[in-house]
């Protein structure tokens, strides 16, 4: 009777786990929900606007940067993600990109919202897939990074962007130009000096690279951390999310710290000179820290920590920190309910 019972028990345990597999496998992967992982700052560092995910689809919210509540400012009307935003340096416009996928096939347009008309416009057709944009300090023209074609993914049906350069556009005639030629496979963290003069951007062309264009000799220098400098990563450097501190001497950057004891490689904050020297590590989180942003004063950075960096959905969080470490502080952000 014990046998027959036993025996009952873990068909009944079998059909179960079946039933549950089906009905998960049926709903496909579960789409995510939760902050994005790039916030930018407003000129005066008093706001950040974010994306914010839920089933799989980002709208744009604002909050203040020192936490609180968050109010909506952009929700998609189809099945759209609103992404990379970026201030105006007057703080009366934004760019943003707007995601979307036909068939496999994923695009992303640039836009512009006018927060005194409350009206978006497209500043590029919708054929194109254009990965973020920046304006330049005196906000009459916007750089922006676009891909000029595309690859079949090596896993899935996907296709994916690729020969990426960055462009140029002029606000009051929208005359486009091309301002380099190199088709790379990765190119992004695009960001203009505050003096006009410089574009920095990171890359991947065999290795992660830090580059700076000088926008008038059109001469590219490769700024990267000093020989001293020990990455936490197997193989030199991951060189990731580099941005430029408000005077222009000193570059944040995220690259791997240490590893966790199953192997999993732990991002952290650093900070170096313009030139690379004097790398010193600004976060302590054993997570995945990523793209920091300085607050205008140049003494604090905003960034982002992942706490599921290895698992299947990402999980951020916004964290204020000192440039020298010292000091920490989460943004608690309250989103509203609808």
């Amino acid at each position: 009777m014990k046998k027959k019972n036993a025996i009952f028990l873990l068909i009944v345990l079998a059909a179960f786990a079946l039933l549950y597999w089906m009905g998960t496998f049926a709903e496909g992967p579960k789409k995510r929900t939760g902050l994005g992982r790039s916030p930018v700052l407003s000129a005066n560092g008093e706001e950040i606007i974010f994306s914010y995910y839920k089933d799989g689809e980002a709208a744009l919210y604002t909050a203040p940067a020192s936490g609180g509540k968050a109010q909506l400012l952009l929700q998609p009307q189809t099945l759209d993600s609103f992404v990379r935003p970026a201030y105006s340096p007057d703080g009366t416009k934004l760019l943003y990109i707007k995601e979307y996928e036909v068939e496999g096939k994923p695009y992303s347009q640039l836009m512009m919202y006018d927060f005194e008309k409350e009206q978006s416009l497209p500043l590029k057709d919708s054929d194109h897939y254009i990965k973020e944009a920046v304006f330049t300090p005196d906000g009459k023209n916007i750089y922006f990074v676009k891909a000029e074609g595309y690859q079949e993914s090596h896993n899935s049906d996907r296709l994916v962007p690729e020969d990426y350069d960055i462009y140029k556009m002029n606000l009051d005639t929208y005359k486009t130009e091309r301002i380099t030629t190199f088709n790379l496979y990765s190119l992004s963290s695009l960001q203009v000096s505050n003096d006009g003069k410089y574009v920095m951007y990171s890359l991947y062309n065999g290795k992660d690279l830090v580059q700076r264009l000088n926008l008038e000799t059109k001469k590219v220098k490769t700024v990267m951390p000093e020989p001293e400098y020990e990455s936490g990563a197997a193989n030199g450097p991951i060189i990731g999310s580099p941005a430029l501190s408000p005077d222009g001497n000193t570059i944040a950057f995220s690259d791997v710290a240490t590893s966790s004891e199953n192997g999993t490689y732990l991002y952290e904050v650093f900070i170096m000179n313009i030139n690379g020297d004097n790398v010193k590590q600004v976060t302590n989180f054993h997570e995945h820290v990523t793209s920091p942003v300085f607050f205008p004063e140049g003494k604090d950075l905003l960034v982002t920590v992942d706490q599921n960096f290895a698992g299947g959905q990402p999980d951020y969080q916004y964290w204020r920190v000192s440039k020298d470490g010292s000091e920490r502080d989460e943004i608690i952000i309250e989103l509203p309910e609808k």
